[in-house]
């Protein structure tokens, strides 16, 4: 007797991936449910054969493939055809490729092939991760135990201590491109994603100047003032964000995108985690408001010295965690150049408040 598709009903043949008739996957291929798609067989560059779509992002799509050398699942992102004409965004999809084909670290997906279809369309092949986005985690549950919070976090810092070795800055750090690896709720490791707005050594990124990068709600200051110079910092910035809303189950600056957000991002202090969770724990709390300092010089220096606290607070390293003593200056930024100025002018007079 022949199996019937649990979609629509119809009897097909034992020997089928999808239901011919109304696409749906017939059975889980390593664990994924691809959906039937156009491309659905398409052997790319001779050597990986598209099972179907999985995931849509804004400027691309995530196909399930097959590597037919070794048999093995991997992951295709195709940029958007729609979008093939917006340069810069094409551009951003190619750099993210080949900044992540230079890492090869446990914690940071890999790019393990870079192409174009015959339509002209780039592809990245990435090895398949099965799980959810740290985003998806938060957003059907917010709250996470102080050690399960610190170490997600830890490996994140790992993974981008390895990126920083390598020159790359990636300047969108959020939880939709942190990757927890597993069975949903029961991750056994994160990752690092999605690279399409890096940073790379010594290369153009060839981005419009005072364009700003990144995402809102975890920019630090010197990406909310556009044309400023980013680094390793930048990052550790982000993550702290991260941190923040893993123990708290908000944002430091829960308010509506815009202005008044990037106003905060330039201006105000983050408030103490402990404001909304009472038992987290002083030096934890320091160790966040430490990687959230609005001068770089302020925050800590790498994401090896903020991974060491991390380290001590989770008991994986000898010491307290040191929180970097903060400094009793004011914690404003200040711009360095003439484009960041004016960013921040604007800013102030959205605040009412003097451009130091």
């Amino acid at each position: 007797m022949s199996p019937t598709c649990v979609g629509c009903g119809k009897g097909v043949e034992p020997s089928n991936t999808f239901c011919p008739f109304c696409g749906l996957p017939l059975r889980p291929i390593g664990g994924f449910r691809p959906q039937h798609t156009r491309h659905t067989g398409a052997v790319l560059n001779g050597r990986y054969r598209i099972h179907g779509f999985v995931a849509r992002g804004a400027t691309a799509r995530v196909y399930l493939a097959e590597d037919l050398t070794n048999r093995s699942l991997v992951a295709v992102k195709m940029f958007a055809p729609s979008l093939s004409r917006t340069e810069e965004l094409r551009g951003r999809f190619v750099r993210e490729g080949q900044a992540a084909r230079t890492l090869d670290h446990p914690h940071v997906v890999r790019v393990l092939d870079l192409g174009e279809t015959k339509e002209g369309a780039p592809y990245l092949v990435m090895e398949a991760l099965s799980g959810e986005t740290l985003g998806d985690r938060m957003r059907r549950d917010p709250h996470f135990a102080v050690s399960r919070a610190l170490r997600l976090v830890r490996e994140a810092a790992l993974g981008l201590a390895a990126v920083h070795e390598a020159g790359i800055v990636h300047r969108d750090l959020k939880p939709d491109n942190l990757f927890l690896v597993g069975d949903l709720g029961n991750a056994r490791t994160l990752k690092v994603i999605d690279f399409g707005m890096a940073k790379l050594p010594r290369v153009d990124t060839g981005s419009a100047e005072g364009l700003v990068l990144g995402t809102i709600e975890y920019m630090a200051p010197e990406q909310v003032c556009a044309g400023e110079p980013v680094d390793a910092r930048t990052d550790v910035y982000a993550l702290g964000v991260v941190l923040f809303r893993m123990l708290t189950g908000h944002l430091p600056f829960d308010v509506e995108k815009g202005t008044d957000l990037l106003g905060h991002q330039l201006f105000s202090p983050a408030p103490p985690p402990s404001w909304l969770r009472e038992e987290i724990d002083s030096r934890v709390e320091r160790i966040v408001l430490a990687a959230m300092r609005k001068r770089p010089e302020n925050r800590y220096p790498s994401m090896e010295v903020f991974l060491e606290d991390l380290e001590r607070a989770l008991g994986l390293a000898p010491g307290v965690p040191s929180g970097r003593r903060l400094r009793k200056a004011p914690d404003v930024y200040e711009p360095s150049t003439e484009s960041g100025r004016e960013a921040a002018a604007f800013l102030s007079k959205q605040f009412r408040l003097p451009v130091r």
